[in-house]
């Protein structure tokens, strides 16, 4: 008796037919970020979907189940290598070689959101870490009078700050002594370098904040990213960026810095996926994109946490650096 003839039969061929279009219509879904990641073709709203790509992992487990109740092996061997991929590009962020010494630097990063992040809590978090460093992004004058008004001078009396209105501002504090600084020119947000005479010898310090991607131009984006990669490359010895960097380490441009030498806490302490960004307005923040990063500091990054400021769309990202 055929399939026609048998209504239960009938009913199971329709089922394993729906459960085929609907894991091709997911797998499909989820090959978007994969091939802007392996292209590096992120016109558009395509460089939204980049930061995804860990999830991909997660998300394959759909078309998975789909392709079995279908018995479509074929659908379920492209789900399987998608999942496989992602995991392999993902990996690095759950691997890492411990450090053996001493926490001996610690360093964090902020956005306050228009000026609108709570300078208690951020203050709370330089004092609960014991912060060296801190770079704050989208600084207002009356954001760096509240931090100043809730003790962070006290705490990090070294300060190379350049506050503006509603969102460009940016500032560096540091507990040891900054021997120069400056502002980089050019840019939609402010960019701050400063030396920071460490206690193991001077440092080229980066409090950064390169332009978002819009939704269908992204000019200032790619333009700062490449201009500020040119930065970072020119700068001779030791050398930390920390930042709303508006780029997570599956776009090309952050494969490129990279590729210049560049090492990214969260992957170098083996930390995993931690993300950042946006606070409040999903369950979970979904994606990283502010990130500390160096080049030969001679410390390896052996602990990484995020931290709530309220008023923040961004979580604080505190980093902990060993000697090796």
């Amino acid at each position: 008796m055929d399939d026609a003839g048998d209504p239960s039969r009938a009913r199971r061929a329709t089922g394993r037919g729906v459960a085929a279009v609907l894991a091709w219509v997911a797998l499909a879904g989820l090959l978007v970020p994969v091939a802007v990641r392996l292209t590096g073709w992120e016109r558009g709203p395509l460089a939204y979907l980049v930061p995804l790509v860990p999830w991909v992992v997660i998300g394959a487990l759909v078309p998975a189940a789909l392709a079995l109740l279908a018995r479509s092996w074929v659908l379920l061997g492209a789900a399987v290598a998608t999942a496989v991929l992602c995991a392999a590009w993902t990996a690095p962020l759950y691997t890492a070689d411990p450090a053996s010494g001493e926490v001996a630097l610690t360093v964090a990063t902020v956005n306050l959101r228009t000026g609108e992040g709570d300078p208690e809590a951020v203050v709370r978090l330089v004092r609960e870490h014991d912060v060296d460093l801190l770079s704050v992004q989208e600084l207002t004058p009356e954001a760096a009078d509240a931090l100043a008004g809730a003790g962070l001078d006290a705490l990090l009396p070294h300060s190379a700050t350049l506050p503006d209105a509603i969102w460009s501002g940016t500032g560096l504090w540091s507990a040891h002594p900054i021997a120069g600084w400056e502002g980089l020119d050019g840019y939609t947000f402010r960019q701050v370098r400063a030396t920071v005479d460490l206690p193991s010898g001077a440092v080229t310090v980066l409090a950064l904040h390169p332009a978002a991607p819009q939704l269908l131009v992204h000019r200032a984006w790619s333009e700062e990213l490449a201009a500020l990669t040119a930065v970072l490359d020119g700068v001779d010895g030791p050398v930390i960026a920390a930042g709303d960097l508006n780029t997570a380490r599956d776009h090309a441009a952050f494969r490129e810095l990279e590729s210049r030498g560049y090492v990214d806490a969260a992957d170098e302490a083996g930390a995993g996926l931690v993300p950042t960004f946006p606070q409040d307005r999903t369950p979970p923040p979904l994606v990283a994109i502010d990130h500390v990063m160096t080049s030969d500091l001679g410390l390896v990054a052996t602990g990484l946490a995020t931290a709530v400021v309220p008023g923040s769309d961004h979580r604080a990202l505190v980093v902990a650096y060993a000697t090796p």
